[in-house]
């Protein structure tokens, strides 16, 4: 029997209208697969109140007690933050399958019906799921897409640790799925052709302007990024100078 796939919320982003973060509103998509006794959902998401989630499980005929596995897509705060609305569920994510405070490693062929892939480039640590429906198979691929052709350039994704990553990944999913769930958008229908209609060779993609600065706009390339906030250059780095990560404002401008 094949498994079943179904959005319980639709997300949503703003992320290409806005001009400066500050007023960036976002939802991620969050979807229910079921398969056999497997009930998952994947991204619980960010939303303003819980119980959103909590009565699209019950259209669903589903209490949150009937969840056993919560996966995340990737490690960004607005896929995972409602993780805690599950406390008894397994949570598979990019570095293994938890059960409470046990950690066990996850293999590609999570379920017969569903295959684990390691979609980096959004973020390093993204995974999809590509689940075999009556439908045909499905990604659910957090921000690997945002939404239907949307980042259309991979470049234009804000949030990316790696353009060239991306659009490998992205090319993957297209070629393997029948149909996609984004991470911030209604289903479509995977087309190959509708990747990047231009591409840019693979090797030249770091040389390339990738995107604006959110809050001065200057262009950026990769090395001009700061290392905590992607979206915004070293210029404007707001991190504190104890930042164990960020380099951005211990340099001499």
């Amino acid at each position: 029997m094949p498994a079943e796939v179904k959005i319980l919320v639709e997300g949503y982003t703003n992320a290409g209208t806005v001009a400066q973060m500050d007023g960036e509103r976002t939802q991620p998509t969050i979807s229910l697969v079921r398969d056999e006794g497997l009930v998952m959902v994947v991204d619980p998401g960010i939303m303003d109140n819980p119980q959103i989630l909590v009565d699209a499980l019950k259209k669903e005929n589903l209490s949150i007690k009937d969840v056993n596995v919560v996966c995340i897509s990737h490690s960004h705060l607005d896929h995972y933050r409602n993780v805690g609305m599950f406390p008894a569920a397994k949570t598979l994510e990019f570095f293994g399958l938890w059960d409470k405070n046990t950690v066990e490693a996850w293999t590609e062929n999570f379920t017969p019906n569903i295959k684990i892939l390691r979609t980096p480039g959004h973020d390093d640590t993204s995974i999809t799921l590509l689940v075999t429906t009556s439908i045909g198979d499905v990604a659910i691929c957090g921000d690997v897409f945002w939404a239907e052709d949307f980042p259309k350039d991979p470049r234009d994704d804000a949030y990316a640790s790696n353009p060239v990553k991306l659009l490998e990944s992205r090319e993957l999913i297209l070629k393997r799925a029948d149909w996609i769930i984004p991470g911030h958008g209604a289903m479509f229908k995977s087309k190959i052709e509708s990747s990047i209609a231009d591409p840019v060779p693979v090797k030249n993609v770091d040389q390339k302007i990738i995107l604006k600065c959110k809050k001065c706009g200057r262009e950026m390339n990769q090395n001009d990024r700061c290392r905590c906030r992607p979206f915004i250059c070293y210029n404007c780095c707001e991190c504190e100078l104890d930042c164990y990560t960020c380099s951005c404002s211990h340099r001499i401008f």
